[in-house]
């Protein structure tokens, strides 16, 4: 089944276009809030090429595997008018807006950035780390080279936004490029503290602000495009559309933009400079919760440049700032809370993305995880503001200050020590401890089931440390065939993982490990097996033998049972199943590869007798 009949399928089971609330999707599933749950028909959604169904957290999952992603765009294409769920509209034409909502929004569209951002933070770690330690020049040209590498797509923010933030909003793409052109054009840039405020139209202030790594006048920006490009092009003649509207929705976005957008968050950051300078003034111990808890959403808006001078101020009229020991409390937060939510993901390429977004964000690049993870799941956010709040307030209390600049970082620790090492080293204990465990426990408790990927404790794999080495035995007897040269993609790929295939003609699957059945699917033609040591064991019967609705299988096996290797699992029928029209052959995947150093295939070609040593897995 191509993903064009799936996407057509799965609609039209949950209950057509009409019962579809809303429709997101994640790295493995699709993510549905249905009208009435009632009307979905899960048992024959599990009959199609899906891994299952999960009713969790108030959405209807369908898991489809690393194939989501074309599954939800075709599913896009054939029902263009479920593009209103990205616009916070009903099917009933209801406009809705929450906190929620707004979340959701940019979190999609950051996420949708993050790649780059996540490849330009580990760069930036590395080069500095490698620069602390002595290994790299700074005067060399390789820094150079890697500087610049890993700043570009901070300094040119505004560009990777204007993509993402045009495809959800459902505007063109190239004219949001163009308007993040205007705000980082050369020449503005140039002018920027050199000039004074210039004048348009003879009396309204154009302001001269730095629009290098900032999210929110592009953003919003590329909102007000949609809505002037679409007013435009619904009165324009289409013999001259194709010219005259780019033409005036760029003549009208261009002031809109410089003028009145595009200094919103200069502005914003300006008052909120003077409100936290007056907060030092009149309580510390306040100004460091505050700055310690708010730093996360100042960088994800591109408000942090505003507090900068603040920080400058405080050094030139006192010799140190206490603004500083904030921030690095903070950064420290973001990266440890990000870290505790590697405990609670259970998506290995979620992991990835977080464990990544960790280390960048102790080597002082938080961007990644604000991006990546904070803005996606409410436990880290919630954790990182509270860690970094607490920590903040006591360093603060304790008379931690600076007396330099410096990025914060936990190699850059004694920059932050002017009031004394305990002040710091007492508030950066608070900071780790508080903030890994409130973003865990929420995890665990209040945030769980709010559709992320967050695992209970019945789930939760052992570290790859205390996982130990396995041997996946041959199930059946036949000839063996690289998993390269199996048909279906997903396994050729190996997007489930590493393994081996067999053609076995006398239709009897052993089990190849000794474990616990952890699935046993409905149709009979696959079977899940956690083995003693955590190694996880697909065994797949045939190529869209899901379509045969368990016709010629039958299972020797239960959900939970326990067995041991060589046990009896299924029978098949492979002549009938030919005959059919499908492929018989058993394949054999271990699904949580990513989870060890190496799953190494005994036999490549050749016969292989039932029972035979065919993957290695090394811990």
């Amino acid at each position: 089944m191509n993903k064009k009949e799936l996407a057509t399928k799965i609609v039209k089971l949950v209950g057509g276009a009409q019962n579809i609330k809303s429709l997101t999707h994640c790295i493995t599933r699709l993510r549905f809030v249905l009208k009435d749950d009632r009307m979905a028909k899960t048992k024959e959604i599990e009959q199609l090429d899906v891994v299952g169904v999960q009713i969790q957290g108030g959405q209807y999952q369908v898991i489809i595997g690393n194939g989501v992603t074309k599954v939800f765009r075709e599913i896009m294409e054939q029902y263009p008018s479920l593009d209103l769920v990205d616009s916070g509209i009903d099917h009933d034409g209801e406009k809705k807006f929450s906190f929620n909502t707004a979340i959701g929004t940019l979190s999609s569209i950051l996420v949708a950035a993050l790649p780059p951002i996540v490849a330009g933070g580990m760069i930036q770690g590395l080069t500095f780390f490698a620069r602390e330690k002595g290994w790299l020049d700074p005067e060399s040209t390789l820094n150079f080279v890697l500087k610049i590498t890993g700043n570009a797509m901070f300094f040119f923010l505004p560009f990777l936004i204007a993509v993402s933030a045009a495809r959800k909003f459902k505007t063109n793409e190239y004219m949001a490029l163009a308007l993040a052109g205007i705000i980082m054009h050369p020449d503005l840039m140039r002018m920027v503290g050199e000039n004074d405020p210039l004048t348009a139209f003879g009396f309204l202030p154009l302001p001269l602000i730095d629009y290098s790594s900032s999210i929110l006048p592009i953003l919003l920006g590329v909102w007000i495009l949609k809505y002037v490009w679409n007013w435009i092009e619904k009165w324009m003649p289409d013999l001259i559309s194709t010219v005259f509207t780019p033409l005036l929705t760029i003549l009208i976005m261009a002031p809109v933009m410089l003028i009145g957008v595009a200094p919103v968050g200069f502005y914003i950051g300006d008052y909120l400079a003077i409100g936290i300078q007056w907060l030092i003034d009149q309580a510390p111990w306040l100004a460091g919760f505050v700055i310690g808890s708010t730093r996360p959403f100042l960088v994800i808006v591109g408000m942090h440049h505003a507090i900068r001078p603040i920080q400058l101020q405080q050094i030139a009229t006192f010799g140190y700032t206490t603004i500083t020991p904030a921030n690095f409390l903070s950064t420290m937060a973001t990266a440890t809370a990000t870290f505790s939510t590697y405990f609670l993901v259970k998506d290995r390429k979620q992991k990835q993305i977080v464990l990544s977004s960790a280390f960048s964000g102790f080597l002082g690049i938080t961007e990644p995880a604000l991006y990546g993870v904070l803005t996606k799941y409410k436990a880290t956010m919630v954790g990182t503001l509270i860690g970094g709040g607490l920590g903040g307030m006591i360093a603060t209390m304790m008379g931690a200050r600076a007396y330099s600049g410096g990025m914060p970082s936990i190699l850059t620790i004694p920059i932050f020590m002017g009031g004394g090492p305990a002040s710091i080293l007492v508030g950066l204990g608070v900071t780790v401890v508080s903030s890994f465990l409130i973003t865990y426990l929420l995890g665990k408790t209040i945030f769980k089931a709010e559709g992320i990927e967050i695992t209970d404790d019945k789930e939760e794999k052992e570290p790859v440390s205390q996982i130990k080495s396995s041997v996946v035995y041959s199930p059946a007897a036949g000839k063996v065939v690289e998993l390269s040269q199996v048909s279906d993609h997903i396994f050729a790929e190996k997007m489930l993982g590493e393994g081996i295939a067999i053609d076995a003609p006398n239709g009897e699957v052993m089990s190849p490990v000794t474990g616990v059945i952890t699935t046993v699917f409905k149709t009979k033609h696959a079977i899940g097996i956690t083995d003693e040591n955590g190694v996880e064991v697909l065994i797949h019967i045939g190529i869209d033998t899901v379509k045969l609705e368990g016709k010629y299988f039958e299972v020797f096996c239960t959900e939970g049972q326990t067995i041991k290797t060589g046990d009896l699992l299924v029978k098949f029928d492979g002549e009938k199943i030919k005959l059919a029209g499908y492929e018989s052959s058993v394949i054999v995947v271990v699904t949580n590869t990513n989870d060890f150093v190496s799953v190494l295939p005994e036999k490549t070609r050749g016969q292989v007798n039932l029972g035979e040593k065919m993957l290695t897995v090394i811990a």
